[in-house]
C-alpha cells in the first residue's frame, strides 16, 4: 500500500504546522502549553481521559436493521460476519485491542486537532487501522477541496494519502478540516493552572518558609553578608531545618513572597479546574472535584448529562466517522451502520429501573404509554410481536384483549 504513494525527503511549511500543537503557545502566564505538556495538568489529563475512556467502554458493533415482515417490528441484528464488525470490535491491528485503539483515537482528538489511522486495504477490506502520532501528520485542503494527509516519519520522509486512505477523527471545527484544539483554546487557563501548581511545588520545597528580605541596621561588609546569606540559606532555605531565627544587631526578616492563605490558592486551584472542565465540555464532578451540597439523586443525574452532553457528541462522530472511512469502503454495505451502545451507562439502578418500567406497562391501573417491545428495545432484547407490542389500558392488559 505505501509504495503506491508519493514519497518526498522535502519539508514544507505545511508538514511542520502539524508540530506546532506539540512545540506549545505561550499563554498569559508566560508559561509554554502544548498538547503534550499539557497532560501534566492532572484536570486536562482527566478530561481527556473520561472521555476517551467512556467512548471506549462502549460496546461497538457493526449491525444490521432488518424490518420484521409480519409484524413490522426493527429487529437490530450484529454483522458479526463482517470484516468491519472484526476489525472495530476485535482488532484493529496486532498490537492493539478495540479499546485501545478507540481510547487512543479520541484521547487524541479531544485534546487536539484530530486523530489519524491508516487504513490497510487489501481484496477491498480495511485489514489494519494504523494509528499515527499526533505530532506526525498535518492535513491540508488542496485547490479542487479535496484534502490530503501528510504523514512524517522517523526517517525523515514524508507520504501524503487523501481521506479514502485514512480513518479521520476530529472534534468541533471553524474551517471543517481540522478541529480546534481544546488545549490552545484554553492555554491561559491551563497555564494559570500549571504556575499555581509550580508556585505551590516551590512553597513546599521550601518547608513552606517564605522568601524575604534579612535587613541590618548597620552596614555590613561583603564578606560578613556572604556569610550570613549562607548560614541562613543553610538553616531556613530549602532542605533547612527551619526552627526559630534568633537575630541580633537589630536585624529584621522581612517577607515578600504571598503565603497560599495571602494568594486564597486553594480556591483558585479549585477554580482552574471548572475552567478546565468547560474547555472540555465535562462536568467538574468527573474531574473527581465534587460539591458539597450535591447528593446521591443529584450526582447521578450529573452522570446521565455527561453521558448525553459530554459523550453523546463523540459518539455520533465516532459512528458517522467509521461509517465513513470504514464501511464506506464497502459499496455494498448501505444496510450496516455502526453503533455504540450507550445503554449501560444510561441505566439507573435495577429497583428504579424496575419501578419505571412497571408504570411504564401500566401498573397501577393507570394506562400506558410503552409497549413491552419498545422497553425490550431499549435494554438491548429482540421484539416479541403479538400483545407485546400494544399498549395497556391498564392493570397491564393489552389493548383489545377481553
Amino acid at each position: 500500500m505505501l509504495g503506491l504513494l508519493r514519497k518526498s525527503t522535502a519539508v514544507t511549511l505545511e508538514g511542520l504546522a502539524g508540530l506546532v500543537g506539540w512545540m506549545g503557545w505561550r499563554s498569559a502566564t508566560g508559561m509554554d502549553v502544548s498538547e503534550r505538556s499539557a497532560i501534566d495538568v492532572s484536570a486536562v489529563f482527566c478530561a481527556a481521559r473520561v472521555i476517551a475512556e467512556g467512548i471506549a467502554q462502549m460496546p461497538v458493533r457493526v449491525v444490521r436493521d432488518e424490518i420484521d415482515r409480519k409484524t413490522g417490528l426493527v429487529r437490530v441484528r450484529v454483522a458479526a460476519d463482517h470484516w468491519a464488525h472484526r476489525l472495530l470490535a476485535v482488532r484493529p491491528n496486532d498490537w492493539m485491542t478495540s479499546f485501545e485503539f478507540r481510547e487512543a483515537m479520541v484521547f487524541n482528538a479531544a485534546l487536539g486537532r484530530g486523530a489519524i489511522a491508516i487504513k490497510n486495504v487489501i481484496n477491498g477490506e480495511v485489514r489494519e487501522l494504523l494509528p499515527v502520532p499526533p505530532w506526525a501528520w498535518s492535513v491540508e485542503q488542496l485547490p479542487d477541496w479535496s484534502l490530503r494527509i501528510r504523514v512524517d516519519h522517523a526517517d525523515k520522509t514524508h507520504e501524503y494519502f487523501d481521506l479514502r486512505q485514512v480513518f479521520y477523527l476530529r472534534g468541533p471545527s471553524l474551517d471543517g478540516v481540522e478541529g480546534l484544539s481544546a488545549i490552545r483554546a484554553a492555554r491561559d487557563a491551563i497555564g494559570l493552572s500549571k504556575a499555581l501548581e509550580h508556585q505551590q511545588a516551590k512553597l513546599a520545597a521550601n518547608g513552606g518558609k517564605p522568601s524575604g528580605i534579612l535587613s541590618f541596621k548597620d552596614r555590613l561588609g561583603p564578606e560578613t553578608r556572604e556569610k550570613l546569606r549562607k548560614d541562613w540559606r543553610s538553616t531556613y532555605g530549602q532542605g533547612g531545618d527551619g526552627g526559630i531565627a534568633v537575630l541580633d544587631g537589630e536585624a529584621s526578616f522581612s517577607s515578600i513572597t504571598m503565603t497560599s492563605v495571602d494568594a486564597q490558592h486553594l480556591e483558585t486551584r479549585r477554580l482552574q479546574v471548572e475552567e478546565i472542565a468547560r474547555a472540555f465540555r465535562v462536568l467538574p464532578i468527573m474531574l473527581m472535584q465534587s460539591d458539597k451540597a450535591a447528593t446521591y439523586s443529584s450526582a447521578e443525574q450529573m452522570f446521565r448529562m455527561h453521558v448525553i452532553h459530554t459523550l453523546g457528541p463523540w459518539i455520533e462522530r465516532f459512528e458517522q466517522a467509521a461509517a465513513r472511512d470504514i464501511l464506506g469502503q464497502d459499496q455494498k454495505a448501505t444496510d450496516l451502520r455502526v453503533d455504540l451502545d450507550e445503554r449501560n451507562l444510561l441505566r439507573g439502578d435495577f429497583a428504579a429501573q424496575g419501578d419505571y418500567y412497571a408504570k411504564a406497562l401500566g401498573a397501577g391501573g393507570t394506562p400506558a404509554w410503552m409497549t413491552q417491545d419498545e422497553i425490550r428495545a431499549e435494554v438491548g432484547l429482540d421484539p416479541l410481536g403479538g400483545d407485546a407490542g400494544r399498549l395497556s389500558q391498564g392493570a397491564m392488559k393489552p389493548e383489545g384483549s377481553a
